[in-house]
């Protein structure tokens, strides 16, 4: 069964029955599945700790990808340690931050694991959820809102702060406006 079908099986699953529970799903981290992730991964990254390249896991691509799921089957697989890189903070802002980067092969299994939990539990989400989302961004949020102002009638803009609570916004919207819904 092809990689595409059996995610779009399950999202299928998950979105028909939203109590279901998936119990084992390493069934699906097989080669082909692998071979599957490795086309949609981005591959400008920068070596981890072992300080293999991209291209030098490529070249070997069918031996690591049987290497890692003999290592999954037998219960061996064990994440490597993450290579820690101190980077500006960007720009107008004073200091570093830290940054973890993974090996090519752990990078790999973290995508092929995350598209299976994507495609479980993104039926779960609303259509007005934007962050970390695939396919959306913090410009798509502001499209929605500003598609949702001119459209309807707006007596409410509250400002909503990191540190404010969202049910304390929703309630002053309601005693405002009559409306639940703050816009950010």
């Amino acid at each position: 069964m092809k990689v595409s079908t059996q995610l779009v099986q399950i999202a299928k699953k998950a979105k028909l029955d939203r109590k279901v529970r998936f119990t084992s799903l390493a069934h699906l981290l097989t080669p082909e599945f692998l071979k599957a992730t490795w086309k949609k991964m981005n591959r400008r990254g920068a070596s981890g700790i072992d300080g293999e390249s991209v291209e030098q896991f490529e070249g070997e691509l069918e031996q690591r990808i049987q290497g890692i799921c003999a290592q999954l089957k037998a219960g061996r697989y064990r994440a490597p340690p993450v290579r820690r890189v101190e980077i500006p903070k960007g720009p107008g802002r004073t200091g570093t931050r830290p940054l973890g980067i993974p090996t090519v092969a752990d990078r790999l299994l973290q995508k092929a694991v995350a598209s299976i939990l994507e495609a479980i539990f993104e039926p779960d989400f609303c259509d007005v959820s934007y962050g970390y989302r695939p396919g959306r961004s913090p410009h798509h949020a502001l499209r929605a809102l500003r598609e949702h102002i001119r459209i309807r009638k707006i007596r409410c803009l509250r400002p909503i702060f990191a540190d404010t609570s969202i049910m304390s916004v929703m309630r002053g919207c309601k005693r405002c406006c009559g409306s639940a819904l703050p816009i950010r």
